[in-house]
């Protein structure tokens, strides 16, 4: 459990860094949303104790991430 917290730390800090590396805003916007899903797969299987509930049920719980940062890519590269 101690790993996930980590990871979910360095995952929180991760942008915070690069930005003050000097990294572009685009690379930030991926960045974050390269994150957001690996911070959902985290949370559901490790948080919300579904790592071992049947495919269908985690995939739903997971998929939320994909499907807002699917819609927010789409706005970020319309806008």
């Amino acid at each position: 459990m101690l790993v996930v917290y980590i990871a979910l730390m360095i995952c929180t800090m991760t942008p915070v860094l690069a930005l003050q590396a000097g990294a572009d805003m685009s690379v930030l916007v991926w960045l974050v949303f390269g994150l957001v899903i690996v911070k959902a797969v985290l949370l559901v299987d490790h948080f919300m104790e579904m790592k071992h509930a049947p495919w269908g049920w985690r995939m739903a719980a997971q998929g939320w991430a994909v499907v807002v940062v699917s819609v927010l890519a789409g706005i970020h590269l319309a806008g």
